[in-house]
């Protein structure tokens, strides 16, 4: 017998009722398949967000943009040293003698007065190594993710700056002063850099 004889007698035998069921079969998975399908389309939300009138919930211990509180800066240089890209920019000089020294907001003694503290974000890894060395807790990540800039050099913040300062104003009086306590390492911002 050839190839040609035995498919043709596999489609002479019952080929009416295999018809119907491959029919039945076809119609059924189809409805199955599109059912599937428009549940999925009705009854689920959409993934994506109106941005930026709806902006995600972030973690609590999100680090995105960093924020020193230059006024509890006591000028150690121990996040300079810990930042493995080497992306703080931290100088001082010492109080004259005889000049009054000043404490932080925990305590410590600020003997070195601060004359540079930038940060080039353009440069730094968010690992949060320097926030977790810093004796005062004064540089810790905020909940800002909105800094993006047209040149690289608008990526420096220098926080001695007068209008960085006032970051500070909303930031610490918002969180802190109204003796409410942060877990170390964050603040709770979300549009308090950028207004």
């Amino acid at each position: 017998m050839s190839t040609h004889e035995v498919i043709g007698q596999q489609h002479q035998s019952g080929s009416f009722a295999n018809y119907f069921k491959d029919l039945y079969s076809g119609i059924t998975t189809t409805v199955k398949g599109m059912w599937i399908t428009f549940k999925y389309v009705w009854a689920v939300k959409p993934v994506s967000i109106e941005y930026p009138e709806v902006r995600e919930v972030l973690p609590e211990r999100a680090r995105m943009r960093l924020f020193n509180d230059v006024q509890n800066c006591i000028s150690c240089t121990q996040c300079a040293m810990a930042c493995p890209v080497d992306c703080i920019y931290i100088a001082s000089e010492k109080l004259p003698e005889g000049s009054e020294i000043k404490k932080t907001s925990n305590g410590q003694a600020i003997r070195l007065k601060l004359t540079q503290f930038t940060i080039d974000t353009a440069l730094c890894c968010y690992c949060g190594l320097c926030t977790t060395v810093c004796p005062t807790e004064c540089l810790t990540h905020s909940h800002d993710y909105e800094f993006s800039q047209y040149t690289i050099d608008a990526m420096k913040y220098d926080y001695l700056a007068p209008d960085v300062i006032a970051w500070r104003d909303r930031i610490v009086k918002s969180s802190f002063l109204k003796n409410e306590k942060a877990p170390k390492g964050a603040f709770f911002v979300s549009d308090a850099f950028m207004s």
